[in-house]
């Protein structure tokens, strides 16, 4: 009788064990009865050997869906349905071919302009924040129909993305292919939604001016650094276009390299003035470039065989702010189409502005584009003073005219992103501290 009792409880303790190690429903998911199990396929690329978005979705067991495009620029978002963008290879990066195709491949699905500039401000402190606002969200909902897993939406921001993916609930696709056809996407985006031309870049300068003012509010800074005084070159010289369009020669007792002085009479860091009267009466004024200061003017004594900036060219200065590359960034550039956009903070910046419409201050940090993408268009270069590796900075938009065209960047000695091909490095011997200012070009077409 004992042994039959001890037998059923081992059998009752049995019993247990086996009801305890039934497969039970997760606790974060809701047992939906049965599902359909998708069979997943390994990732085999397509007849042609390319391996496209659509195929990575297949290989998963999932439908594939069209994708979209949210643009967020200074007059308001819009959104983009690209057709055929499923097809296109991933791995021989055709992301040019695809925007420079003979038919439009982007269809304007919807574009929500602000009602003030005001009301941009407020989507653009969102925007720098990665945060998503109300208007955003109903803006998305109002243009996808449920179910809404079955829309796939791609971000300039991926942590945007994210964020409009748990508000609303839209399938999200964030890589190089797509971050590379969002730039060529932001390059046509006025014509696109039907902008009158200029009409973008004032919207974005103005833009620009507000939130930097909002910046300086918090940032509380100091008073803008005066102009220092200057004096004129007391020798006659002549002065002759330099080699580099936007510099001159002054011919004297010895050649000195100099600029065409955008604000006559002022000076940045006590400079020398150059006064030249012309046939007709008119008078020039140049600052002369002091190569002991200036990394241009050293990098050009220093035989850098191209600087790429040139008048009517729109420059981007990121890294540390110095007043007097941006002084002479100004007077090269112009005031016909020249910008400069300066990405920090510097008062003697912020004084030269007021006098130089054509420098565009941005306080955020020039690590993220993201924060500032609002305000800042399209650049033929990128000038930048940095003492760190470039990481990311091949996501700036460098170019102009269309996705085939040259752009390209100057910047200090660091790692150069695969998309950047290294031209030339020269030692800035003449300026004090060990300081070397590389030559890249971004695609740079094969010679």
């Amino acid at each position: 009788m004992e042994a039959q009792s001890e037998n059923r409880a081992v059998t009752r303790a049995r019993g247990r064990r086996k009801q305890s190690e039934k497969k039970k429903p997760h606790p974060k998911r809701p047992y939906l009865g049965r599902e359909k199990k998708l069979e997943v396929q390994p990732i085999a690329p397509s007849k042609n050997g390319e391996l496209t978005i659509g195929d990575i979705a297949r290989a998963r067991g999932r439908e594939v869906f069209p994708l979209h495009f949210l643009v967020e620029c200074a007059t308001g978002y819009a959104l983009f349905l690209a057709h055929g963008i499923n097809d296109i290879d991933m791995i021989k990066y055709q992301a040019e071919e695809y925007i420079n195709r003979s038919d439009t491949p982007f269809e304007l699905k919807a574009y929500l302009p602000f009602s003030s500039l005001g009301e941009a401000l407020l989507q653009m402190n969102a925007i720098s924040n990665t945060s998503v606002t109300e208007m955003l969200i109903k803006f998305i909902q109002k243009n996808f129909e449920p179910p809404f897993h079955r829309h796939v939406l791609t971000t300039a921001d991926p942590f945007l993305g994210v964020k409009i993916v748990n508000n609303v609930g839209l399938s999200n696709h964030t890589s190089l292919l797509t971050l590379s056809v969002m730039r060529g996407l932001r390059e046509k985006i006025d014509k696109l939604i039907g902008l009158q031309p200029g009409e973008l870049d004032k919207a974005q300068r103005q833009l620009a001016h507000l939130y930097k003012d909002q910046k300086r509010t918090i940032l509380d800074t100091k008073s803008p650094v005066p102009v220092s005084s200057s004096s004129f070159l007391q020798e006659q010289v002549m002065v002759v276009p330099h080699r580099f369009e936007g510099f001159f020669n002054a011919k004297g007792k010895k050649n000195i390299l100099c600029t065409r002085n955008l604000v006559p009479g002022e000076a940045l860091y006590g400079e020398k003035l150059i006064h030249v009267q012309n046939e007709d009466g008119t008078e020039v004024e140049y600052r002369v470039c002091d190569p002991r200061r200036s990394k241009l003017g050293a990098a050009i004594l220093g035989g850098v065989t191209n600087i790429w900036i040139k008048p009517g060219s729109r420059v981007m200065y990121v890294g540390k702010v110095c007043g007097v590359t941006v002084s002479d960034l100004s007077d090269i550039v112009g005031l016909q189409d020249g910008l400069v956009y300066v990405v920090g903070n510097s008062d003697d910046v912020t004084h030269m502005e007021g006098k130089r419409p054509n420098v565009v201050t941005i306080i955020e940090n020039d690590c993220y584009y993201c924060h500032y993408r609002m305000v800042l268009g399209m650049v033929d270069a990128v000038f930048g003073e940095i003492d760190h590796p470039l990481g990311e900075i091949y996501r700036l938009p460098t170019k102009a005219d269309n996705m085939n065209s040259k752009g390209h960047i100057i910047f200090s000695s660091g790692d150069i992103n695969r998309e950047f091909k290294l031209l030339q490095t020269v030692p800035l011997d003449l300026v004090e501290g060990a300081y070397f200012i590389d030559i890249g070009g971004y695609r740079m077409q094969p010679e």
